[in-house]
C-alpha cells in the first residue's frame, strides 16, 4: 500500500481533506459515533495520509518492506454508555 503513493505528490490540504471527507462519510455509513472509536479512526487516517502525504513526494523512498499496520482497538473494548 505504501508504494501506492509514490510520485503522487499528494499536497497538505489535499490530505486534510480527504481525513475530512472520510471523517463526514462514517457518519453516512454508520460508523460507531462513541469517542474512543471516533478517536482511533481519525487517529488512524491521520496517522496513515501522513505516510502517504510523506511517500508521494519526488524523491521519496519507503523501505521496500515496510510492514502494513493493522488497525485495532488494542487492550480497550469500545465505550458502552450506560
Amino acid at each position: 500500500m505504501v508504494r501506492h503513493h509514490l510520485d503522487r505528490r499528494i499536497r497538505p490540504d489535499q490530505r486534510t481533506r480527504w481525513v475530512a471527507l472520510l471523517s463526514e462519510v462514517a457518519d453516512e455509513v454508520g460508523l460507531p459515533d462513541d469517542p474512543e472509536f471516533r478517536s482511533a479512526f481519525v487517529a488512524y487516517l491521520e496517522w496513515g495520509s501522513r505516510i502517504a502525504l510523506a511517500n508521494s513526494q519526488p524523491g521519496a523512498s519507503p523501505p521496500p518492506a515496510a510492514p502494513m499496520p493493522h488497525w485495532g482497538w488494542g487492550e480497550a473494548p469500545p465505550y458502552q454508555p450506560r
